[in-house]
């Protein structure tokens, strides 16, 4: 959680040559009747799934038409903000899905619907991100917990103290009185023993012994028993040792190849040893252009791999990471590169994390991801380009187009990238196939019986040279379509 903390992308990607996201990309509902699969409707297995929510990149950041916002003019774009992201070709390639401007509270009603799109989509809640303790980031947080209050869904916001932010480095005394302040409300989080959750960002750049302090303040001044959940950007033994006594769970950041996520430690038999839960951390992608660095995500490969390191080191809890951190490239939340579409895949193995078991598949589709430029392209403006070695150990990276198909049956997937036509038979169930990346327009469709049973065309265009450099991976459904 590093990204900009002056407000949000609201622009939308086209996948066009300009390399940012200046369009829009429309799609349905996340609702389940979209899904290939049923969310869960009972958890059978008590787990519990978070998305960390960052403030400075709500739906809309002042209620402006899509191409003339924050995000469009400012955050999108090299020349935005006075120029200060030229050497990176803007601050954002992403940005939330578009909407006309709204009457009325038109910024609760964007937190309702964000806790919609999360609820439909099996979500527990939002993990918030605490940057500030005043201002328009706390504002946002403050319009998040009444949003989530007044949607009608069952889902409820873990305050995540972010320690690398203002809010991190104030007293305890004030970090506690804003705590007691969020704590106040129904939709806050809280243990069938009636502990309320309390989060965190880079735990570490404060001792245990100042968080136990935290938490008796909060007991001792406001009646308030809190259960920590201490989020490290370094999990190491010292820390997760030193943490475990005040923790009712420990988790970590995390990485975002799928090398480097199936290589990883097993965090989760070592907090289990510790005596407390563990929180799996499930990303996407992380690209991060003001950073100049981004890891080879494979397609949905690391979201794969997070997940099956989720499920098979019997984590308690998860958090995605993010639900909406464009700055980071890391966004789950509907958006104008992805539309719903990684939100609808993650439902899937979301769904097999809480019931313990696969959803059947009853209705066919198919997912494309792919980048809208070869992973080495020269773009057309000037700028310092990205490392692929955000995680520290490098996947090589790789200029693919990923098919994920979920059938209820085998059937004829037909794949058209760049104008080549490829065909293969794609089995019952979950199923994923990569194929080269080519210039132009990339789609498939699925065919049984002599019958076409869905198709896909992404709206974005793959170009040779971008305006800007742009890595992350794009995703299209045939659900929406």
């Amino acid at each position: 959680a590093t990204g900009s903390a002056t407000g949000s992308a609201t622009g939308s990607a086209t996948g066009s040559a300009t390399g940012s996201a200046t369009g829009s990309a429309t799609g349905s509902a996340t609702g389940s009747d979209n899904l290939s699969f049923a969310v869960p409707g009972s958890n059978t297995t008590g787990k519990k799934v978070f998305a960390h929510y960052f403030p400075p990149y709500p739906i809309s950041i002042e209620n402006k038409a899509p191409a003339s916002d924050y995000y469009a003019i400012n955050y999108l774009t090299s020349q935005g903000e006075g120029g200060i992201h030229a050497n990176y070709g803007g601050l954002l390639r992403d940005r939330p899905e578009a909407r006309a401007p709204r009457s009325g509270d038109w910024k609760l009603t964007d937190m309702k619907e964000e806790v919609t799109d999360a609820a439909d989509a099996g979500i527990d809640g939002f993990t918030v991100d605490i940057m500030s303790l005043s201002g328009l980031n706390w504002e946002r947080t403050l319009d998040l917990v009444q949003g989530a209050e007044q949607s009608g869904r069952n889902f409820t916001i873990v305050p995540n103290l972010d320690m690398t932010a203002s809010a991190g480095k104030a007293s305890i005394a004030t970090i506690a009185a804003k705590l007691a302040e969020l704590y106040k409300s129904p939709a806050t989080y809280r243990l069938s023993t009636g502990e309320f959750v309390l989060s965190s960002f880079a735990a570490e750049r404060q001792n245990a012994v100042w968080w136990g302090q935290l938490k008796s303040t909060l007991a001792s001044q406001y009646g308030i028993k809190t259960a920590f959940i201490a989020v490290f950007l370094n999990a190491s033994d010292e820390n997760l040792k030193s943490f475990a006594p005040i923790s009712y769970a420990l988790s970590n950041w995390g990485t975002r190849t799928p090398v480097t996520i199936e290589n990883g430690p097993d965090y989760a038999a070592k907090a289990r040893a510790l005596g407390v839960k563990w929180m799996s951390p499930v990303a996407v992608q992380d690209v991060r252009p003001r950073s100049y660095l981004y890891d080879e995500a494979g397609n949905t490969e690391t979201l794969k791999a997070s997940w099956k390191r989720a499920l098979s080191n019997g984590s308690e809890l998860v958090q995605l990471v993010t639900w909406n951190d464009y700055s980071e490239g890391t966004s789950f939340a509907p958006s104008a590169a992805h539309g719903e579409a990684f939100l609808d895949i993650n439902a899937y193995y979301l769904s097999q994390f809480k019931k313990g078991s696969a959803p059947a598949i009853v209705n066919d589709s198919i997912y494309l991801t792919h980048r809208i430029q070869p992973y080495a392209a020269t773009p057309t403006t000037p700028q310092q380009l990205m490392s692929p070695t955000l995680s520290g150990t490098a996947m090589k990276p790789r200029d693919t187009v990923g098919v994920l198909t979920f059938l209820t049956a085998p059937a004829t997937v037909t794949v058209s990238i760049g104008g080549k036509k490829t065909s293969f038979e794609a089995p019952a169930g979950e199923s994923s196939r990569t194929f080269p990346l080519a210039l132009g327009t990339v789609g498939a469709s699925a065919d049984r019986n002599g019958a076409q049973i869905a198709a896909v065309t992404s709206p974005y265009t793959v170009v040779a040279r971008p305006v800007v450099q742009d890595l992350q991976y794009y995703a299209a459904s045939s659900r929406t379509q």
